[in-house]
């Protein structure tokens, strides 16, 4: 559709991409594969991924451990290691606090705090991380070039090189330098 597009002159929309993405590599897919360099300077065309079930996993867990918190009811294994209050075991809580004080827990559920955390913490950072990795510190920075297939299936119907065919042109550029 978008090469459909594009090729006619049309106008080519942002899109957000959805079904299942739960981590930081798979997003980070997505929206290298999107890049197809030819996009005039636009970068990806996957702007945005679109989460549902995991998101609301964070905030579902999130809600029953302070329940069990709340009943003292926590495993002792998870309350020994991260606490018994929910500003112990949810990471982002004191900097959450120091924003927005005792909002924190009573206007602000810990659901949300589990959500955030989930989602800052873990996705935000992971997906930092990566793009430090690739040297590409811009999400639309990213390109086909910064991932590879890992079977020759993938490889025909993306376009993308096997990581051994990349490998290959590598050692001859250095071989030839």
């Amino acid at each position: 559709m978008r090469r459909i597009l594009e090729r006619e002159g049309k106008y080519v929309p942002d899109m957000s991409m959805a079904g299942g993405f739960i981590n930081e590599t798979q997003m980070f897919k997505a929206i290298a594969m999107s890049n197809f360099g030819g996009n005039h300077g636009k970068g990806p065309f996957v702007k945005s991924i679109t989460m549902a079930r995991s998101p609301l996993t964070a905030a579902m867990k999130s809600l029953y451990f302070t329940e069990l918190a709340e009943k003292g009811r926590l495993p002792r294994d998870f309350a020994n290691k991260y606490g018994n209050d929910p500003e112990k075991f949810f990471i982002a809580a004191e900097e959450l606090k120091t924003e927005y004080g005792a909002k924190v827990g009573n206007e602000i559920p810990w659901s949300a705090v589990g959500v955030y955390t989930y989602l800052y913490e873990r996705l935000g950072i992971g997906l930092k991380q990566m793009l430090a990795g690739s040297r590409k510190f811009k999400l639309d920075l990213i390109d086909r070039g910064d991932i590879a297939s890992l079977s020759k299936l993938a490889s025909e119907v993306t376009g993308i090189p096997m990581l051994h065919e990349l490998e290959a042109d590598m050692f001859e550029e250095i071989l030839l330098s």
